[in-house]
């Protein structure tokens, strides 16, 4: 199975277990370059698509799994001004605690990632 094809199987999966009623728009303002695929009270699926270059402001995220569609460098930056930089491979997903950052596409291709974000409190099974 591709790498692609696992990521297709597993938003299939999470879209099958969506229960009715569920809502597909984020209940927060999204960053540009940040698109909802799915949310219920479980779990919210963002794809992330930035440019080279482009700067994403101070947000947040709950608990998350990342999954990135391409390899990317980029500049985080925490709220207390430390700076790291990330590299990602593509198709190696990664876990991530609750976090708030600002991001910087520093890297010569653009970013495209998806982010499972685990909400806190939910009622799921």
């Amino acid at each position: 199975m591709t790498a692609s094809s696992s990521v297709m199987a597993a938003l299939a999966f999470l879209a099958a277990a969506v229960p009715l009623g569920f809502s597909a728009q984020a209940k927060e303002p999204l960053l540009p370059g940040m698109k909802v695929l799915l949310e219920n009270d479980c779990v919210r699926v963002r794809r992330h698509d930035f440019a080279v270059g482009q700067s994403v402001p101070m947000h947040s995220h709950p608990a998350y799994v990342g999954y990135p569609l391409n390899s990317f460098k980029a500049l985080v930056t925490l709220p207390d001004g430390t700076r790291r930089i990330t590299e990602r491979k593509a198709g190696v997903a990664y876990f991530s605690p609750p976090v708030v950052h600002a991001v910087k596409n520093i890297g010569k291709t653009p970013i495209h990632a998806l982010i499972v974000e685990i909400k806190p409190g939910g009622k799921c099974q």
